[in-house]
Formats: structure tokens, sequence, C-alpha cells
């Protein structure tokens, strides 16, 4: 792999002992995939931030590189964390966790990072250009970004994308390069999509379905918005680790079904019909009645706000039941001069920012059966709280529906 003499320094430490580690990485990762060298990037998006999902061992990390007195050389985003930093207590995060979640942010922002602790920075601000270049880690955040904007990201793990920000370089690989960005497999729809939770379903389908590394091909998807294709996005990226997918006359890169293909053949083809996605449905979903409905994974664009806003207007919350919202600091700013925030709270509902259902510390707040219109979230919930809460795949409007009364 080729190395600049600016870079070379770096690996060898004349630079710091931190940068050197972080070269270092991103040098292995390079070689591995037989990449030429590296290209310059202005952009990440830094994952491993939740104190849940990450603990001590993270929070030693940053620390130290605080201590070396490192800094992030590109505008660096962080991924959600494991509460609200500022209205925790009224989610009921205990304050040993909020003390530990607050030193790991803090460490981070003094790296230089912008705690925004969104999974969609694409809505706040950082929000790269097509064919632009950048370090993001976070499945969905890969997703959006690599398919819907036509931007260029690999699939970054917590680790080499904090080191991406702070050399300020990724190795020039995989969806980076022209022709690992074709189609590969052509996905044809028997069935009409009702609903945002169908999009989530069946991105949960073809995630499972496919083979690692393939990038799908939707043919029969007419129209979609950026809550449709974030839930698609979100799922297979969960179920199936796809980091992008074309969507004729929808996505950027694909004005034409055989433009996304590249004038390639297909390797294989996988219809789907109702039934299939049914069969989704039927997986991820519980018998239990709800004690959260949970809305905001991703977190939810303004769109998605006042859609919430406007589905339990009159309504209020059924007792016993929790309906919370998610979505970034950004966002919530503007929802709430729109009287958005107000409306949601009047019902009963809340909106939180800096973390989702699915990186805060659920099994410790009681939760047994959570609600939500995303499949990645109700893919994930069972099994990062060890079968301690159920969850549901349900579409927005069957969430109000069942959680509300007139």
């Amino acid at each position: 792999m080729y190395l600049t003499r600016e870079e070379e320094r770096i690996l060898k430490g004349e630079v710091g002992s931190a940068l050197a580690k972080a070269m270092k990485l991103l040098v292995t990762l390079g070689e591995i995939e037989e990449a030429e060298r590296f290209v310059q990037i202005k952009r990440s998006q830094i994952a491993g931030v939740s104190y849940k999902t990450v603990g001590e061992p993270t929070l030693d990390l940053i620390e130290s590189l605080v201590a070396e007195k490192a800094v992030v050389k590109t505008n660096a985003t962080l991924n959600p964390a494991g509460m609200d930093l500022k209205r925790w207590r009224d989610m009921g995060i205990s304050k040993t966790f909020a003390d530990n979640q607050l030193r790991l942010c803090t460490a981070y922002k003094r790296l230089g990072a912008i705690p925004l602790c969104t999974c969609t920075p694409y809505l706040s601000g950082n929000r790269p250009g097509k064919g632009e270049v950048v370090g993001f880690s976070e499945s969905s955040a890969i997703a959006f970004v690599n398919s819907v904007i036509g931007a260029r990201t690999n699939r970054h793990g917590g680790l080499d994308a904090l080191s991406a920000a702070l050399i300020g370089r990724v190795p020039l690989m995989g969806y980076l390069i022209d022709e690992n960005r074709r189609g590969t497999v052509h996905v044809k729809l028997d069935f009409k999509l009702r609903d945002e939770a169908d999009y989530a379903a069946l991105g949960y389908f073809v995630g499972k379905n496919i083979r690692t590394g393939e990038i799908p091909v939707y043919d029969g998807i007419k129209i979609a918005y950026t809550k449709e294709l974030k839930l698609l996005g979100a799922a297979s990226a969960a179920s199936g680790s796809v980091a992008m997918f074309h969507i004729p006359k929808i996505t950027p890169e694909a004005k034409t079904l055989k433009e996304a293909f590249g004038n390639n053949t297909p390797k294989y083809k996988l219809k789907i019909n109702g039934t299939d996605i049914w069969s989704v449905y039927e997986e991820l979903s519980s018998s239990k009645e709800p004690d959260l409905v949970a809305i905001g994974c991703p977190h939810c664009s303004l769109q998605e706000i006042r859609e919430v806003a406007i589905l339990l207007s009159r309504k209020k919350i059924k007792k016993g039941i929790k309906f919370w919202v998610f979505t970034s600091p950004r966002v919530f700013k503007t929802a709430k001069q729109r009287g958005y925030i107000k409306d949601i709270r009047t019902s009963g509902g809340n909106v939180f920012v800096n973390t989702c259902m699915v990186v805060m510390p659920i099994e410790e707040m009681g939760f047994k059966s959570i609600y939500s219109n995303s499949a990645k979230a109700a893919f994930y919930i069972p099994r990062i709280t060890g079968g301690k809460c159920d969850s549901k795949l349900l579409s927005l409007a069957e969430c109000v529906r069942l959680s509300t009364s007139a």
C-alpha cells in the first residue's frame, strides 16, 4: 500500500503514538483489502457512543486519547448515546449509568467530535455531497449515504471510523470504487407496499436472504421518501449487513434498472411476494401488550415528527404505556418551534434526543414489550436485552391506534 511521506511519519509515530495506532489500524485494513493508497476525507460519523454497548473499555480508550491531546481532523459527528444527555432523569436512567455516559460524551467532545448523538447526521448538518468520500460508521447511515445520497463510504466499525476521523483519511477500497457500487441482485417485488413498516419488512427480508456483500436492486418500488428509505436501509443493514442498495428512478446511481447493474447481468434474482413480507411481521412479533411504543430508529425527520403529532391529535396515550419519539437535537429544535413537540406531549407522549430504543439500557428501565415501526429495532431489542424485552413491528398508524384512546 502506497503511503505519502506524511502518512509514513504518522505510522512511525513521529507525530504521536495515538495517531500511529490509528494509522496502523487503517493501513492494516487497507492491506487486507489490497487498497492502493489513502483518500482524504472531511466528514466522519463515529459509532461506539452508548455506554451500554461499549462500556468501560471504550471510555478508557477515549480518555487516553484525550490525555495524548489527540484531535479529530474531520467534521466528526457522534452516533446515539444511551440516554437523552439533558433529560435522562425523565427517561428513568440511573445516575450511575448517566455519570459514565456523560464522561464518555465529554471525552469525545474534547477530541473535537460534535456531540449531536444521532444516527441521521445527514439530517443535522453532516450531509456529504454526491460522490464525496466519507468515513461513516452506523449501519443505517452507511446505507443511506451510499444509496440515497450517492456519497461513498465503506462499512466502518467504531474504531476504524474514529481512526479515520483522527487521521483524516480512509483506504481506497470497497464501496469507494465505481465497479464495487453496481447492483448484484435483482429484487423483484410481486406485491404492493402499503406503508412505511412494509418498507422496513422488505429491507429485513432482503438483508436476511441475500449473501453478504451483495447490492440489491429493487424492481417494483415506484415511490419512496426519506422515511421509507431510512427504514428500508436500516432493516437490511441489521439483518444482513447491506451497505448499499439501488432503486431505479429514485436513488442517484440508478436512473434505470440497467444502469443500476452497470450493464452487468445480475448474479441472481430474488422474487418477493406478500407472504414473504407477512413472514417478517410474524417473526418480529410479540403477543404481549406494549409498555413502550418507540418511534425513531433511525432518528425521526421533521416530517415524521409532524406525522406523529397529527396522528396523536385529540388522542390520549393509554395508562401503562409510554409513547416515545426519538430524534436529533437539531430536528427537535425545529419541531418544537413549529409546535409539534407540544402536540405530542399534550397527548401524553414524549420526544427525546441523543438516544434511541436500541442503545439505551432497556432491560434496566423495566420495559417488557416494545412496539415500533422499525424492523431494525424489532430485530435488535430481544437480542440486546437477552430476551428480557419483546418487540413487535407495526406501522406508525397501528402503533398509535393500539396505544391511544379518543
